[in-house]
């Protein structure tokens, strides 16, 4: 009996096991494209300010065009202009990979199930060190929590919360 106790003890502290990723999942960027408005909210330092976020597909060379544009003091300045990044895509995803004078070098994912990771350093011109974020696209929006790493080494925790127009 006391056998039999602790194998269910020790089965129920036993860690869980991960699911496996569902097989076959394949990216599609229709799921993806369109106009995302919503807001951009540091919530450290209280700033906030529209977003709007137009993204662009071209199917015969599997490119993406975004066009992103922050208002407000987005990262400290004082409405910067609106830039158009590109990404490329297959079945696994996309990828934005390169350099901007607002964000800096980038290097962001997107899985097949609309997980975004990105990390960036070097931001608005060089001032900000670094900015890391994680986010979901689909169901028609397209949202993100983000950390801020400042040049003190502080950090700022920021949201951007959108829907597909």
């Amino acid at each position: 009996m006391i056998v039999l106790v602790l194998m269910v003890a020790l089965t129920a502290c036993a860690p869980k096991s991960t699911p496996a990723p569902v097989a076959g999942e394949k990216f599609d960027v229709n799921d993806f494209v369109g106009t995302y408005e919503g807001t951009w909210d540091n919530e450290s330092t209280g700033a906030s300010g529209p977003v709007v976020i137009s993204i662009e597909a071209d199917e015969s060379t599997h490119n993406v065009t975004l066009t992103l544009d922050f208002g407000g003091k987005y990262l400290g300045l004082a409405d910067p202009p609106a830039v158009t990044l590109s990404a490329t895509y297959n079945d696994n995803g996309a990828t934005v990979v390169g350099n901007s004078v607002l964000f800096g070098d980038m290097d962001v994912r997107i899985d097949a199930n609309g997980n975004i990771i990105g990390n960036f350093k070097n931001l608005a011109g060089g001032t900000i060190p670094a900015m890391m974020y994680t986010g979901k696209i689909g169901d028609g929006r397209l949202d993100a929590d983000y950390v801020i790493t400042l040049p003190d080494g502080t950090t700022a925790t920021a949201l951007l919360r959108t829907q597909r127009k």
